[in-house]
């Protein structure tokens, strides 16, 4: 070892001494000496020109060192807190942090008052080429900008939900900064992308009539398209006997994608204009009220218009869409005869999703209908962006992604779950979903936005 470090410190004085030379080099040639003719003579070689140096003529040596640049950290933010609403003065701390997903309510961060304070963040992210959104809920005012471009402005009070889209064009790390206030009563920020070529938000058209027939009651943009009113409705349509149209045009990378579909009632799917497929929708039609599937295949990337309608005509409505690659690994699913994994499973199988709604019944036959759990563990493959992850769960569930506990609402019910804003870079990540039934229906579904 002693050997190698001597070694290596000769090799770095060698390198010192040939920049050095170099640079001394490179200084005689760039600075032209008194008595030197016109560089233009120089240049074409004019014979008349007088070339000759002075004999003591002085010659100042320049040593050029290398720049060092610092590269920013990438995919943390840089925050500071400051005791003021308008993000003024020195800050009152500052901090590192991975996300930005707070909910204080009528309370503050520590070491700022309840009321009239401000925060700034800054980090370099990576990102991928193509179009992404940004998607915040702040109470109160917030302002959001992409490389010194501002996508979110709504420097006021109250609480919303703000979006921003912008094309990202180079791949590579780009800097986000979002200045934030809270005046008085409930303060909470959450900021979280992805990109919406791939992974579209759907233009949805909501009418008050079962059979998506024209006036529409109104129209707005859903982030997808998961959703469970029960016995109730979307706001401002009727009870029973509604319908939605939703339409997106996704990009689809080169492989087999999967169209995940649950309608309680009906519903109809539409690529490029062309029906592909319908369950529920006219009377007396199957494939309504329980999970079905609509498997796509595209030899290079290419965009498709997709167009899924969803009709209640009566007690319970559910709606959901969720398409995916099926150009992943496989999901392990372990099933146990027990609510707490213990002991060893029942059976192991390897699943493409994780999408299913059982009703009354099981996973397999050697399960019990009551009474069990199940744990799936994949690796899944993400484009760079800061993701929600979204849970239904019939009853309980937990979700880890590389090993962080995101959810954990191991307790009976049925309900939807979101994670807090996580930052994935390109590539695998691993997912692990944990699931138990207690009694009655069993239900568990995992998304991402």
């Amino acid at each position: 070892m002693g050997g190698q470090r001597e070694k290596g410190s000769l090799i770095g004085i060698g390198a010192l001494l040939t920049l050095v030379a170099a640079s001394l080099s490179l200084a005689i040639l760039a600075e032209p000496a008194q008595g030197l003719t016109d560089p233009a003579l120089l240049e074409h070689g004019d014979p008349a020109g007088d070339l000759s140096l002075p004999a003591l003529q002085a010659v100042t040596a320049t040593v050029f060192l290398p720049l060092v640049h610092h590269m920013p950290v990438a995919n943390v933010w840089q925050a500071e807190y400051y005791s003021n609403p308008n993000l003024a003065g020195t800050p009152v701390y500052q901090a590192t942090e991975r996300r930005v997903d707070y909910a204080w309510g009528t309370g503050a961060p520590t070491g700022l008052p309840q009321n009239l304070f401000s925060i700034r963040w800054t980090g370099w992210w990576n990102f991928e080429a193509g179009e992404h959104t940004f998607f915040v809920f702040a109470d109160d005012g917030v302002r959001l900008w992409l490389d010194d471009r501002l996508l979110i402005d709504h420097w006021q009070t109250g609480g919303e939900d703000h979006y921003g889209t912008a094309t990202v064009s180079t791949a590579g790390l780009h800097r986000l900064k979002l200045e934030y206030f809270e005046e008085y009563g409930s303060a909470a920020i959450r900021l979280h992308w992805r990109r919406t070529d791939l992974y579209p938000r759907w233009y949805g058209r909501y009418y008050q009539n079962p059979w998506v027939e024209s006036p529409d009651k109104y129209r707005q943009t859903d982030d997808t398209i998961e959703f469970d009113w029960g016995e109730d409705s979307p706001t401002g349509l009727p009870t029973d006997g509604f319908s939605i149209s939703w339409s997106a045009t996704p990009l689809f990378e080169a492989g087999s994608h999967r169209f995940s579909i649950y309608a309680d009632d009906g519903y109809q799917l539409f690529i490029d204009g062309s029906r592909v497929q319908e369950g529920g929708w006219a009377d007396g039609q199957g494939g309504g009220g329980e999970d079905t599937r609509y498997d796509l295949t595209v030899d290079a990337t290419e965009s498709h218009q997709i167009t899924f309608n969803f009709h209640d005509r009566g007690s319970l409505a559910e709606a959901r869409l969720w398409i995916q690659s099926l150009d992943q690994p496989r999901w392990t699913a372990e099933y146990y005869g027990n609510k707490d994994l213990n002991g060893l499973p029942l059976t192991t199988k390897q699943e493409p999703v994780l999408f299913y709604d059982w009703g009354f019944g099981r996973p397999y036959a050697a399960v019990p209908v009551d009474r069990f759990s199940a744990r799936w563990t994949g690796q899944r493959y993400f484009h760079a962006g800061c993701y929600c992850f979204g849970l239904f769960a019939d009853d309980g569930v937990r979700l880890w992604v590389d090993g962080e506990l995101l959810v954990n609402r191991w307790e009976d019910g049925r309900a939807t779950y979101y994670s807090p804003a996580t930052y994935l870079d390109s590539g695998y990540h691993e997912v692990v979903v944990e699931y138990y039934e207690n009694t009655g229906e069993a239900e568990i579904r995992l998304w991402w936005e």
